[in-house]
């Protein structure tokens, strides 16, 4: 079988398949599309709103060529796009549907869970009615399933080479989904700006508890002064003590306000460790602000704080501060330049730190960093204002019993005004701060209703339908063909390596019958009239008798023709016509083979060497009593055997009495005597054996002859078969002289030479030509006549 793949299959055979199996094509692309077209046009039209954000992220400084700053920016873009797909803001989103005015309206909240499963629940009914009764009970949708869904519509994309970002949400309305991505955008841009506010609000709300509390110590601190002042008949001080309390306060005061610096700071570096915590894990970020270099430059700042607040001790003590002194100015200015190399470090740090896997949250760093480093800086300013209000407390503590109490309570009622007024301007402040943080989002395009829904796209539907269906046909077309390994055209087998002879139409009994009513006495036989059916039969056996002029006579006298031309150094007297299984029109074959050969003029004598299964009597109509198998153990003669046929020189011998040993008959000296005798008696002598698979007959007899004729029916003989019989009939040194490829299904012949050949000649064409030259040879021989 090595030659079936010497050969390159070409587009011929492509398109043979193709039309071989045109219909499973056309209707599975029918099938397809019918679905498509269904599905398209019965699903419910789903429509998609969009809104256009943009995130601003202050603090950000772009260098040219600063790869850490445009990854950071990235980072930053995917961190807001995860938040928008966060389950939490889906929840908030739900929320604000729920208590809208819009809910009742609203697809998203009003949906079931049958309404949802309604499709299936229709089609599954037939089914579910043969494994029992169908569960009807609703299953409840939940919270958690209306935020499922909802996250499930929400499509966000980062707009290229932008800080802005596209929100798109699809439902079943366009005013629903309008409405929802407005609210989500909303949503979002308002939990953007309170996590912003989230840092400034901790310290307000410290800030309103402290107030809150010195508030009522600065009552009580006023009301002991009061009953002190009746009680003990004490009205004023000492002009030297109300200076001592005056400085004792204002210093008290200082070291209060910054005390409540120092805790609020504390406060925000608690809460920037807990968002660090949640952003980072169990990273440990000690080290990061805990380096050589930030640990000097904090020192440094402290101790210029610490010398600020004993040079600051002095000028009050001297009575001469004054806001624009010279030398605070200075050590402000040298703070401030140490807190600006700070942050610039800060600013490297956090670029580095960007392309760092791990994936650092720069912003919180520098945040951390910077509030450490405050905290470090007011730890000297505290000691030294501490020390200093202890100074002159210790000096307060020298004045007599009245005097002492006296200045005690107008020191602690003075102080307490101080820290009251002081907390309520920082806590005014942070409450401006708190009002001033807008957040990083910004909503540039709200979503407007669309008018054109995104899905079922009709138009890709159909195509991808369309390509479906053919891509679907094109597959089962090979499939099909690659399942099929019957010969189905004379290139299949000549790939066996058997020259092809000819190829046989099939025989429709139909087209034979209106052949044979066209003859006169047709339906007459020897011994008189022959049932319609039989005559059917009969005229689609001989139709190269009953019907000479049509196409498939024309395909056995090409037949015919070529096996004349095989003649090589041998004259064929006698042929023998095989198949391998049976049922492939090995019988029809010859008998039609021998007509034609009687029609040239040649004595033509048919026998029937199937001593198993013959049937070449009921072919004829003729007795098989005597035939070959009584020459053959000569019971009978050859000329009591031979029976004449209504065809001229077509003559006929059956098989006789069916033999116990048909094999060791046909292989016997008597049967090399008589083919001897017929081949002197007759021009042609043709054999119809039985399959050669099957039994060896047609083996023994074949490498008697002349010749071997093998008939393959297309659509029917497999491939493994035909080249079986082929081998065999090698192996017994028997002359093939080619194969007859019969059955042939014309219309499956796309591509093929006998297509173009048969259409053109023996179609409607060639018959209206062939009535013309009919039509032009009768007027001319009218002409002729008179």
């Amino acid at each position: 079988m090595e030659e079936l793949n010497e050969r390159q299959v070409s587009f011929n055979d492509y398109m043979r398949i193709f039309y071989r199996g045109r219909w499973v094509i056309i209707t599975s692309f029918l099938v397809v599309m019918a679905i498509t077209v269904y599905l398209t046009w019965t699903t419910t039209p789903e429509f998609e709103a969009s809104a256009k954000l943009m995130i601003e992220e202050k603090g950000m400084e772009h260098e040219l060529f600063d790869i850490g700053s445009f990854m950071k920016k990235e980072t930053m873009i995917n961190n807001q796009v995860e938040i928008l797909n966060s389950r939490s803001l889906a929840e908030t989103v739900i929320t604000r549907l729920q208590t809208s005015e819009f809910a009742d309206q609203l697809e998203l909240l009003n949906r079931n869970a049958e309404n949802n499963m309604s499709l299936l629940a229709d089609a599954g009914d037939w089914m579910l009615s043969w494994f029992g009764s169908r569960d009807t009970t609703k299953e409840e949708i939940t919270f958690d399933d209306i935020v499922e869904d909802l996250r499930g519509r929400i499509s966000i994309t980062p707009i290229r080479d932008t800080d802005m970002i596209e929100i798109r949400v699809s439902a079943a309305s366009p005013e629903e989904a309008t409405f929802i991505t407005n609210t989500l955008a909303t949503a979002y841009s308002e939990k953007n700006r309170l996590s912003s506010q989230e840092e400034v609000r901790l310290v307000k709300n410290f800030l309103e508890d402290q107030l809150s509390s010195i508030k009522n110590q600065l009552g009580k601190s006023e009301d002991e002064l009061k009953h002190f002042k009746q009680s003990e008949k004490v009205v004023a001080l000492s002009e030297e003590t109300e200076e001592l309390i005056k400085k004792l306060a204002e210093f008290e005061g200082l070291y209060n306000e910054a005390l409540t610096e120092y805790n609020s700071n504390q406060q925000r570096l608690t809460y920037i460790n807990k968002q660090l915590d949640l952003s980072r894990g169990n990273i440990d970020l000690q080290n990061i602000s805990a380096t050589p270099y930030f640990e000097g430059v904090k020192k440094q700042i402290g101790e210029l704080q610490g010398k600020r607040a004993f040079y600051l001790a002095n000028l009050i003590n001297q009575g001469v501060y004054r806001e624009d002194d010279p030398q605070l100015l200075k050590y402000d200015s040298q703070i401030e330049a140490l807190n600006k190399q700070l942050r610039e470090e800060i600013v490297k740090l956090a670029k580095v730190d960007m392309l760092d896997p791990v994936g650092l949250s720069s912003v919180l760093i520098q945040r951390k960093i910077e509030l450490e480093a405050n905290l470090q800086a007011l730890q000297p300013k505290l000691e030294a204002l501490k020390g200093i209000v202890a100074e002159y407390s210790q000096q307060l503590e020298t004045l007599p019993e009245k005097s002492l109490q006296l200045a005690r309570l107008e020191r602690a009622a003075t102080v307490d005004e101080k820290i009251y007024l002081m907390m309520e301007e920082k806590y005014q402040e942070s409450r401006i701060t708190e009002v001033g943080q807008l957040g990083q989002v910004r909503i540039i395009d709200p979503a407007k209703a669309p008018s054109i829904p995104i899905r079922p796209k009709k138009k890709l539907n159909l195509i991808i339908g369309a390509l479906i269906g053919l891509g679907l046909g094109f597959g089962l077309t090979f499939l099909f063909e690659f399942m099929d390994n019957t010969v189905r055209s004379i290139e299949d087998v000549e790939k066996i390596g058997v020259t092809v002879l000819g190829s046989i139409p099939v025989i429709k009994e139909d087209e034979a019958m209106k052949r044979l009513k066209m003859l006169p006495g047709h339906m007459n036989g020897k011994n008189g009239a022959v049932d319609p059916n039989e005559a059917k039969v009969m005229a689609a056996r001989l139709i190269t008798h009953f019907a000479p002029k049509s196409p498939i006579s024309e395909a056995y006298r090409t037949f015919r023709t070529n096996l004349q031309y095989t003649k090589l150094d041998k004259d064929l007297k006698a042929l023998l016509v095989t198949s391998p299984g049976p049922g492939e029109g090995k019988s029809t074959s010859v008998s039609n083979l021998a007509i034609t050969m009687a029609q040239m003029g040649s004595r033509v004598l048919l026998i029937d060497s199937d001593l198993r299964r013959p049937v070449l009597h009921s072919i004829f109509k003729v007795d098989r009593r005597i035939g070959l198998s009584n020459v053959l153990v000569g019971r009978a003669t050859i000329e009591e055997a031979v029976q004449t046929t209504e065809i001229d020189n077509l003559f006929v011998m059956p098989c006789g009495t069916l033999p116990p040993n048909p094999s060791e008959l046909l292989a016997s000296s008597a049967m090399t005597r008589t083919l001897e005798q017929l081949k002197a008696m007759y021009d042609i002598v043709l054999f119809d054996s039985p399959p050669i698979i099957a039994v060896t007959d047609a083996a023994v007899l074949g490498s008697r002859l002349d010749g071997v004729i093998l008939v393959v029916k297309s659509g029917q003989t497999d491939r493994e078969a035909a080249f079986r019989a082929f081998t065999l009939l090698k192996n017994v040194n028997t002359r093939i002289l080619g194969a007859l490829l019969n059955g042939v299904q014309i219309e499956s012949l796309y591509g093929s030479y006998y297509y173009y050949y048969h259409y053109y000649y023996y179609g409607k064409d060639g018959e209206k030509k062939r009535k013309r030259r009919t039509s032009n040879s009768s007027s001319s021989h009218k002409a002729a006549s008179i």
